[in-house]
């Protein structure tokens, strides 16, 4: 399990936490997502959701439809997600899937995997060499813990739901229960789903770029230097001047976590560089030009300037932290209206005022739930 944010589940649910008591007997399955398919170039099919920060949230995936095979990048999180998009892919074509690109580390890019193995056992599935050990130590191995966490969640919201009482004895009023309730329906079910996923890493690594000559059509798989993971690669088309980034870029609002700031404004400038037409982010719509790119680029240098400078001045880290609030950024990117703001807080203040602080300081604190 990455340790990005709240919303992703992971895990195995006992039959017993989901009994028929009046507030599980109908415990609804996860909200249904609305899905863009959204054709890129010929034979090129993105799928991105609407709503990017909608729970739990989830990766996007490219199809890439050649003569004879098909090649997908990144897989999703949740089992019934990944079959989801595997019924789109099966309305372009009956080819079967020769390669998966996994992006980078993350669970919402790797976790479905294993269903395309399932459905086509000889595929091949690509990543970086930084990728693999990374998804082995910080997605698998935690994972039984992480389980056991949520486990305990979803008994705990059932409990507020069914007694009205949080766990001090405070009644709670009508609208908590109520969310109570919602929020254990949720964790039930992820976990419930979560519970199917089997471990399957990548077989395939490489170090800087790798080529698939498949038909007429050539694909590029890149690593551009360290971002948002140390293993961060793009698939470019060179032919169809499309590019997909996985989570060096992620709209509406970026996810710094475990990330390498400095460098990542480098491997960005690597991607503005490439000879495209469409973007496919990791999160967030098919972008035609480069303005959300340069918009992560600023707010990043912003981040190393600002802790490079509270380094310079003598601060400590709570210090630093305490200081470093980034308004203008928090305005431009989560505006009141939005409803970003939580998100913003989460996704950029709490993990990269810190890693950045320590970075300044010449510290390497590694990746994972740092």
């Amino acid at each position: 399990m990455s340790p990005r944010w709240p919303f992703l589940f992971a895990g195995a649910l006992v039959a017993g936490l989901i009994a028929a008591a009046p507030m599980r007997a109908a415990v609804a399955p996860l909200p249904e997502r609305e899905l863009a398919v959204t054709r890129v170039a010929d034979g090129v099919y993105a799928m991105t959701w609407k709503d990017p920060l909608q729970d739990p949230i989830e990766g996007n995936s490219l199809f890439i439809v050649n003569e004879h095979d098909v090649v997908v990048v990144d897989t999703a999180l949740l089992p019934s997600t990944t079959r989801r998009m595997i019924a789109e892919l099966r309305k372009f074509t009956d080819k079967p899937v020769r390669y998966v690109v996994n992006t980078h580390w993350h669970d919402d890019h790797h976790d479905g995997n294993y269903l395309y193995r399932e459905i086509w056992p000889e595929v091949t599935i690509v990543a970086h060499a930084a990728t693999r050990p990374l998804i082995l130590e910080h997605t698998y191995k935690p994972r039984p813990g992480i389980v056991e966490e949520y486990k305990q969640a979803a008994a705990r919201f059932t409990r507020w739901a069914e007694s009205g009482l949080d766990d001090e004895g405070k009644e709670l009023v009508e609208r908590r229960r109520k969310r109570a309730g919602e929020i254990a329906a949720f964790y039930s079910m992820a976990v419930v789903e979560l519970s199917e996923v089997r471990e399957m890493p990548p077989d395939l690594t490489f170090a800087d770029k790798l080529v698939l000559e498949r038909g007429e059509r050539t694909i590029e798989v890149r690593w551009l230097g360290r971002g948002n993971t140390a293993g961060d690669v793009v698939v470019f088309l060179p032919k169809e001047r499309v590019v997909a980034t996985g989570d060096l870029l992620v709209y509406p609002i970026p996810f710094c976590f475990g990330s390498y700031y400095g460098e990542w404004i480098d491997t960005l400038a690597a991607v503005d560089a490439l000879p495209v037409d469409v973007i496919v982010p990791g999160h967030g719509p098919v972008m035609r030009d480069r303005d959300y790119l340069h918009t992560v680029q600023d707010l990043l240098r912003a981040i190393v300037a600002e802790t490079r400078k509270a380094v310079a001045d003598g601060l400590t880290l709570e210090q630093a932290k305490e200081k470093i609030k980034l308004p203008e950024w928090r305005a431009r990117l989560a505006p009141d209206d939005s409803g970003r703001g939580p998100a913003f807080d989460a996704f950029v203040l709490a993990p990269a005022i810190e890693r950045a602080y320590r970075q300044a300081k010449g510290e390497d604190p590694g990746e994972g739930r740092v």
